[in-house]
């Protein structure tokens, strides 16, 4: 942390730990990488390489302590579930036993002593029942609100914490659920690949809150203009990946104009100052995914079409025969 100028926080430490393992090589060459451009590593390029190489690993943590709990709380219920069946038999025992003493009772005494000591056992019967339930109740409770916290971290595990769109391993699932959906179906789906621009340079000029700031600006504008069944996802640092089952190429053609125009008209200031955010830009690439095609296809088109926009001018929508 040291040598690399990089604050002592927990990812940076989980961050540092595989590198320094080397538990993990695409990691490691990563961060090599980013040290070939520049001698530290940015509150921005650690949370970026905890996101995309290790946030898996503290969901997976915490997904099974969650289960670990439910477990145990199971078994608690189990346990009560067989000290009421052992209670119930023990109970049946009891009155079995009353019912052969009956007979003998020829005494008015001896009959009141039978049913003294049967209600005796009923009372005691009806606590522990009580006691049961009660324990049982607090059992549903305490696993229904483990199995919320469990739906909860589930969820979150497929967000991106900075921007709050879909990360890049939920885009990859859906991406092929939905190339499969469109070879059995025969109808192809449009893919967008977008990058903001000049985002590295805000970042430096005004800090990474500005950075996040802006993350979460574009993935919100992207998230409204969307449809249900789309999807809008943090692919890497400052790109966004889009996937749009719904519509034809000229219809996503026309939609990203409208977020382009939308993104750079919206007005929003530095968190923690009045300085302003505005005129905010994006390259956007955008591909048809036609019935047959696989998913490494459609997004390297995507990736093709997005440089041609970088390359051609500010705040350019490229696609086949169009932009």
């Amino acid at each position: 942390m040291d040598k690399y100028h990089t604050a002592p926080y927990p990812n940076a430490y989980a961050v540092l730990f595989a590198y320094t393992t080397g538990s993990d090589e695409e990691l490691v060459a990563e961060i090599n990488s980013l040290l070939l451009l520049k001698d530290q590593l940015s509150p921005y390029d650690i949370d970026s390489l905890f996101q995309e190489y290790l946030v898996d690993d503290a969901t997976t943590f915490t997904t099974q302590g969650i289960g670990q709990a439910i477990g145990n709380e199971i078994g608690a219920v189990l346990e009560i579930i067989e000290k009421g069946l052992k209670q119930n038999d023990a109970f049946t025992t009891s009155l079995d036993t009353f019912a052969e003493k009956v007979p003998e009772a020829t005494s008015e005494e001896g009959l009141s002593a039978v049913v003294a000591a049967l209600l005796d056992e009923n009372r005691r019967m009806a606590e522990l029942t009580r006691d049961l339930n009660q324990g049982l109740a607090k059992s549903q409770a305490l696993i229904g609100t483990l199995n919320q916290q469990l739906e909860e971290v589930q969820a979150q595990a497929q967000r991106d914490p900075v921007s709050g769109a879909f990360n890049r391993r939920a885009f990859d699932v859906r991406l092929e659920e939905t190339v499969s959906r469109a070879a059995k179906t025969n109808e192809g789906f449009c893919v967008v690949l977008a990058e903001l621009e000049n985002f590295k340079g805000l970042s430096d000029a005004y800090g990474p809150a500005a950075g996040d700031a802006v993350l979460g600006i574009f993935a919100s504008l992207v998230a409204g203009n969307l449809g249900e069944g789309d999807m809008v996802a943090r692919y890497s640092g400052d790109q966004f990946a889009l996937i749009l089952p719904g519509r034809d190429l000229m219809a996503a053609y026309n939609l990203l104009v409208k977020i382009k125009h939308a993104y750079k008209l919206s007005a929003h200031s530095v968190p923690g100052s009045h300085q302003p955010l505005n005129g905010l830009t994006a390259s956007y690439g955008l591909a048809r995914c036609e019935p047959g095609m696989t998913a490494g296809a459609v997004m390297a088109q995507a990736d093709a079409f997005m440089q041609d926009a970088r390359k051609s001018g500010r705040n350019l929508v490229k696609a086949r025969g169009i932009g």
